[in-house]
């Protein structure tokens, strides 16, 4: 069974460009489960689609947050961006997966929903205090 997240205040990290990206972020994760939701077969294509398209925002977003941290002398930095890269190399892990027809989608979306919403709210939170002292 796919996992859904729904976004609420918990997800924020008081950066209103990075909580916008969190919640497209976790829109895309909803977007799959409701995709493989769909009869499998008609749904494939699509729920492809919605991966390539979340994979490729994913990596734009980790660039983004990079760049906050590392203007905001976040300390932490080169542990997040490892966390940032594992990730990546699981995603191009998926698309080799893909190409081999070999790609379980519904254990991709579990993943993917369960990584993110941890991530936000473990590894992301970590900086809020920072992100917000800079606002003040």
């Amino acid at each position: 069974m796919p996992v859904v997240i729904e976004w609420d205040s918990r997800f924020s990290v008081g950066n209103s460009v990075l909580d916008a990206q969190h919640q497209k972020l976790l829109g895309l994760c909803n977007s799959l489960a409701h995709c493989l939701a769909a009869d499998p077969q008609e749904a494939r294509f699509k729920c492809h689609e919605i991966l390539h398209q979340f994979i490729v925002y994913a990596q734009e977003h980790f660039r983004i947050e990079e760049k906050f941290l590392e203007r905001s002398g976040y300390t932490d930095l080169a542990h997040h961006l490892r966390e940032h890269r594992a990730f990546e190399e699981k995603t191009a892990d998926w698309a080799f997966a893909a190409t081999m027809n070999s790609l379980d989608l519904l254990e991709v979306q579990r993943f993917l929903a369960i990584w993110w919403s941890n991530h936000i709210l473990v590894s992301d939170m970590q900086f809020k205090p920072l992100l917000e002292s800079k606002r003040s």
